[in-house]
């Protein structure tokens, strides 16, 4: 059974297999949200493909097959939200096939590079961990370069693996490359298997040999590998609970509200109405946002007169009032203009003119965006919001500060923005809270921005107030703690979050060291082939565990000793082209 399941995969119908694997993981990892195992199982399919046609004649027809299929899978898992971006479905399906089209040789390029030069190390360690690395360095100078950042990227959401709480100190390339070490030793027990024979049941014979050799300091490497990323994932066992709301000795509690007017049919909602709205909420939440482009402005004068009569009744609320503001293109042609969108912080407090426009969005929308707006180069900035106490508190008992408040560092990004992981990078400290202004078109376009909002959250250690103003867009809270969609669609909303007080603005690892700085981990931990051999638990116990790995099939065609561990492909009569599957 098993050499005719592996006769069938390497030798009879290896295109038709492959290519179908492909095509239906890739339907069902590349989506806007891409999930983990599917992601894992995709690259070592594809690795292992790519293992078996990198000598062969064949190898230019076999990746254009493996090209088409990813593609169409991939074109597949977005069709849904390209159709609503989109008038024309069939323009929606070529730009997402496109798109997709360019992701796979991207993927493909670093799966080439490991098979291509991993053989050049000296130590297994090195070669196991080489995927892993190239991995999350490709798709980190893709995220840099990409006008979507990391939204197109291979890369798993949040909350489809175990190793969220890496985000922290090794920010989404850490992630990466869990994924990249994952598919590489996925690929290396299916090597293993494809490479069996029916002479499992047979004893191993030890032998002092250079191949014995090599096979133990393969066996160590995988065994290595596999227990670091068990060990990776025992923190996420760990409940990360938000901070209690009923004490202010040591936390801080903060009422937030999205702002979001019911939809009248074929309308979108007015200034007027969102003042209305807001007003209401104003009594629960301090921090009140309004979603991406709430309402329109055609000058400044007409933004101040807007920011003006919504200071009359807020109640001491900081009201986050995203807009888009028509500026000339030209100051000589004040005919022709073009968009600024952005975000004002407005209290009572200020007088006219005095409003903090706190951020205008750096990164557009491809095509949708990009013709009609200006995008920003001014990063985020932090804006420090005096909080008084709450309702069922003292004064004194809040603040001994002589105007009894506690300073909430703010900041801000726009929807697109949050999918570039170097979205705060410019931030010398910590905010305790993002206001994250959106509006999307579909609603697996807005679970992705979501995803992405709560990573950076997560990554520089702050919360993110998330506010869609699409007619399907996902609101809620994520970050210390919570992951939490509050409204789909029009809806007001609002909950109290609580920060930990007094508030500690010391920026994360990853806010320190950037993706530089992983990769120099990455790397160094790829050279730390040395500390495999002096494990006491994979070198000194290496024969007492054998027979303990021996009672698993798949595991023990890892093992050394093995007669044709390195034989050649079964059922290949091409002459020339026959290797091995494991290196």
């Amino acid at each position: 059974m098993g050499d005719t399941l592996q006769s069938l995969v390497l030798a009879k119908n290896p295109t038709l297999i492959f290519g179908t694997s492909e095509f239906l993981l890739a339907s069902l990892s590349l989506s806007p949200t891409p999930t983990f195992v599917p992601l894992v199982l995709l690259i070592a399919i594809l690795r292992i493909h790519g293992l078996r046609i990198a000598c062969r004649s064949t190898r230019v027809l076999e990746l254009m097959c493996s090209w088409v299929a990813v593609t169409a899978g991939a074109s597949l898992a977005h069709y849904s939200s390209a159709t609503n971006a989109l008038s024309s479905s069939s323009q929606a399906f070529a730009a997402v096939a496109f798109m997709s089209a360019i992701t796979y040789v991207l993927a493909i390029l670093s799966i080439y590079i490991d098979i291509r030069f991993n053989r050049r190390f000296q130590t297994v360690w090195a070669q196991v961990t080489f995927l892993p690395v190239v991995w999350a360095t490709t798709w980190a100078i893709v995220s840099h370069l990409s006008p979507v950042g990391r939204l197109l990227n291979w890369s798993p959401v949040s909350s489809s693996h175990p190793f969220n709480w890496l985000l922290p100190y090794t920010g989404p390339m850490g992630i990466d490359w869990a994924v990249g070490a994952c598919a590489a030793l996925s690929s290396e027990v299916a090597a293993a298997w494809l490479m069996g024979t029916d002479n499992d049941e047979q004893p191993v014979h030890l032998s002092t040999s250079s191949g014995q050799a090599q096979s133990n300091r393969r066996s160590r490497s995988f065994l290595t590998l596999g227990t670091l990323l068990v060990a990776l994932t025992l923190p996420s066992l760990h409940v990360s609970l938000p901070a209690r709301t009923d004490t202010i000795f040591d936390t801080s509690p903060l009422g937030v509200a999205c702002a979001l007017p019911p939809v009248r049919k074929g309308q979108r909602p007015t200034l007027h109405d969102f003042i209305s709205e807001t007003r209401k909420l104003t009594s629960q939440a301090k921090v009140v946002l309004w979603p991406e482009s709430a309402v329109v402005f055609n000058s400044q004068g007409e933004r101040e007169a807007a920011f003006e009569e919504l200071r009359k009744d807020i109640q001491k609320s900081l009201i986050g009032v995203a807009f888009e503001e028509f500026v000339p293109e030209d100051p000589s042609n004040p005919s022709r203009s073009r968009v600024l969108n952005g975000l004002a912080l407005v209290h009572e407090g200020q007088k006219k003119g005095e409003e903090v426009i706190q951020y205008y969005k750096r990164n557009l929308v491809p095509f949708t965006e990009s013709f009609s707006a200006i995008p920003s180069t001014e990063p985020p900035a932090i804006y420090n919001f005096e909080l008084g106490p709450p309702k069922w508190a003292t004064r004194p008992e809040w603040s001994s500060t002589p105007n009894h408040t506690r300073p909430v560092a703010i900041t801000s990004s726009i929807c697109l923005d949050f999918a570039f992981s170097s979205a705060f990078s410019s931030l010398d400290s910590r905010p305790a809270l993002i206001l994250a202004p959106a509006r999307t078109w579909d609603s697996t376009v807005s679970l992705a921005m979501w995803e992405q909002a709560k990573a950076r959250a997560n990554e520089i250690g702050s919360m993110v107030l998330w506010c869609d103003g699409g007619a399907t867009g996902v609101s809620g809270v994520g970050g210390g703690g919570f992951s939490e969609i509050m409204q789909l669609g029009s809806g007001s909303w609002t909950r109290t979050i609580s920060f930990q007080f007094p508030f500690d603005q010391r920026r994360t690892v990853y806010a320190l060291v950037g993706d530089f700085g992983v990769l120099v981990l990455l790397v160094a931990i790829m050279g730390g082939s040395s500390v495999v051999w002096y494990l006491p638990a994979l070198s000194g116990s290496l024969s007492g565990s054998r027979s303990v790995l021996q009672a698993v099939p798949l595991l023990r065609r890892l093992l050394p000793g093995r007669q044709r561990d390195q034989e050649n492909l079964i059922d290949v009569t091409v002459p020339g082209e026959r290797q091995s599957l494991l290196h």
